[in-house]
């Protein structure tokens, strides 16, 4: 799938032959595009209001609005939440996306939140299933991470998180490249949409497996970071 092939909109905040970035909101951009798959990590409905994430003051509204915004024509939605998030936060998916399967994202080093252990998070998959091809002739249901230290979560005047070994994420509620990695290559194609991009994890992962990717994140110092990182890397061949 070549960018020459589709019709973008105008003036993305990044691009290169594998990704493009937009800096916007996802509910006006999102119907501008062809999307084949959408794996995303939106606000979640128990989010820390302390993140201070854009759409945290009512996390479910801005998804049922970011779902009202999906194109018809889409084949799937990927959707990553926390171990402790209500999974009836997902009410606002569109029926058309009938459920596939739930698939656990498992931590290399859990931590808690009082007497919540978390081990790890969950991704809910919903729409047509994928290609097989090598390596998922079955949809498999476990990522288990074999290293979480890229990743920790620190605070005071360690909260500044080096991912992939170059840059320095000042993001609040990072995803791990593996799992995120691993969801793409389950369940992608040809091409993923993130329209909650964050610091760009969903566009790594897509130029790691050789895909096409768009991702939409309505702050800039957001966007800044995620097109650092894809300028950073080599599309897989």
């Amino acid at each position: 799938m070549l960018w020459n092939n589709l019709e973008l909109p105008d003036n993305p905040y990044y691009k290169d032959d594998a990704v493009v970035i937009y800096h916007g909101d996802c509910r006006e951009i999102l119907p501008q595009l062809e999307v084949e798959t959408i794996n995303t990590d939106p606000v979640w409905p128990n989010a820390p209001k302390d993140l201070k994430l854009i759409g945290a003051n009512d996390p479910y509204v801005l998804f049922a609005q970011m779902c009202c915004a999906i194109p018809l024509t889409t084949k799937r939605l990927v959707v990553q939440l926390g171990c402790d998030s209500d999974p009836r936060f997902l009410l606002a998916i569109p029926s058309r996306f009938k459920f596939m399967r739930v698939c656990w994202l498992d931590y290399a080093k859990p931590n808690y939140k009082g007497r919540l252990l978390f081990t790890g998070d969950v991704a809910y998959a919903f729409g047509e299933w994928p290609k097989s091809k090598e390596g998922r002739h079955v949809i498999a249901g476990l990522c288990s991470s074999r290293t979480d230290k890229l990743f920790e979560r620190h605070t005071g005047k360690n909260k500044h998180r080096h991912i992939d070994n170059e840059v320095i994420l000042l993001h609040p509620s990072p995803r791990r490249l593996e799992h995120v990695r691993w969801l793409v290559h389950q369940f992608v194609d040809e091409q993923v949409v993130d329209p909650f991009l964050g610091s760009g994890t969903t566009l790594v992962a897509a130029k790691y497996l050789g895909l096409k990717g768009i991702g939409i994140e309505i702050e800039e110092k957001y966007c800044e970071i995620a097109a650092k990182r894809c300028s950073q890397m080599v599309m897989q061949l």
